[in-house]
């Protein structure tokens, strides 16, 4: 049985916006009772069910919604400007099902992914493409930046939400040649304080271990590096959107984990096994993702959690791994109270099964330190710490082959 959701009914409509911007209905999202939900499809979505959810039940928000409930630093800013307005909690944590889909329906014109809940947001995206006026232009960057920092740390919710605590914001660009691209802009505290040296240099090394993982045919969001009003700006393309318009189906590890396997805690290479046996990855995709695993280790990325993954979301199997992101040495953040504790660095050694893609990993790891080590990026103090850091890779290479 149907039941209704506030004043909202009990049905509706669940589109998707493809690369070119243009929308489909992918079914009718129905509540029902005992909190459970239903998708009938109108156009087959074998990934949406997989072997779990054949009649199209799910009893609770379905999987490939859930990365759509607010979280992190933007999600808490987001329940904070709007909560109150729907009678929700402030504090998103709190949220139950019957909360996000409230917020679905009424704010989720301008999520991650390419779904879009109610006929109501598909107007309002819609609309959004008839008028491009809010696209910042490239040269005003420097200006606008700084502000939109002030904005964010002051609790509003400027735009698009996005996972992770790091202070972050979201932005539209229009480029010199009139082209619109989307990003996701991070940024360092105001220079002065060592915390927030710190975490220029760790916006720095995102900026170099994209940059090189690109270079080696490793697919990673694009970064680019930007000063202004005395802080440190990475701007990271969004690789959900396509041009001006268009987006492309999306879905984290960690939802479609928690979905099929229940396994979140291991490493990237158990979850890259059981994709490929699950036909949910290619042998491709499944080596690419270990190989991130094993160059993550090896630089110090201490947050590798499902969150941190992502597959492009379509209809049929194989899903593709969406290009790498959120890849820096996280083991060097500064602590809560600000302070910057010496950290030891001991990577996990290979075991024999895993020598050949560990050698890959240990090779642009050694080589991502070493650039560290050498670059205008960075502070003196960390460039002292990457130097360190290449030849404890360096010394493992020679160890283990």
């Amino acid at each position: 049985m149907v039941r209704e959701l506030v004043s909202l009914g009990s049905t509706w409509p669940l589109y998707e916006i493809d690369a070119q911007g243009q929308s489909h209905l992918v079914g009718q999202f129905h509540a029902l009772n005992a909190k459970q939900w239903c998708l009938q499809q109108d156009t087959p979505w074998e990934t949406l069910r997989g072997n779990e959810f054949r009649d199209g039940l799910y009893p609770d928000l379905p999987w490939f919604l859930d990365d759509l409930r607010p979280q992190g630093f933007l999600g808490r800013a987001f329940a904070r400007t709007h909560g109150g307005a729907l009678g929700l909690p402030t504090d998103p944590r709190a949220w139950q099902a019957d909360n996000v889909v409230l917020a679905l329906l009424r704010h989720g014109h301008d999520l991650q992914g390419a779904f879009v809940l109610g006929a109501p947001m598909l107007s309002a995206v819609q609309e959004r493409m008839l008028n491009d006026g809010d696209a910042l232009p490239v040269r005003a960057r420097s200006d606008v930046y700084p502000a939109h920092a002030e904005t964010v740390l002051g609790g509003e919710w400027p735009g698009s939400s996005a996972a992770g605590e790091q202070p972050k914001f979201t932005v539209r660009i229009r480029d010199k040649n009139g082209g619109i691209r989307h990003a996701l802009v991070k940024f360092s505290g105001r220079a002065g304080r060592l915390e927030d040296q710190r975490w220029a240099d760790l916006l720095a090394a995102e900026h170099l271990a994209a940059g090189l993982l690109n270079e080696n045919g490793i697919a990673a969001a694009g970064t680019e590096l930007l000063e202004a009003g005395g802080r440190r700006f990475l701007e990271v393309a969004r690789f959900d959107r396509v041009g001006a318009h268009g987006r492309r189906g999306l879905s984290s590890l960690a939802a479609l984990d928690a979905a099929f396997f229940g396994q979140l805690q291991t490493p990237w290479t158990d979850a890259a096994d059981r994709l490929l046996d699950g036909g949910w990855l290619s042998a491709q995709d499944a080596g690419r993702l270990k190989l991130l695993w094993w160059f993550g280790t090896l630089i110090g990325n201490t947050d590798m959690h499902y969150g941190n993954v992502s597959l492009f979301l379509g209809r049929d199997l194989p899903l593709s791994l969406a290009p790498a992101y959120d890849m820096l040495p996280m083991l060097y953040r500064p602590d809560a109270e600000g302070g910057l504790p010496e950290r030891r660095f001991a990577p996990m050694p290979p075991q024999p099964e895993s020598i050949a893609v560990w050698s890959a990993a240990s090779a642009l790891a050694e080589n991502f330190w070493t650039r560290a080590a050498a670059s205008p990026l960075i502070s003196k103090p960390f460039r002292k710490i990457a130097a360190q850091n290449a030849g404890i890779v360096a010394r493992y290479r020679r160890q283990f082959r």
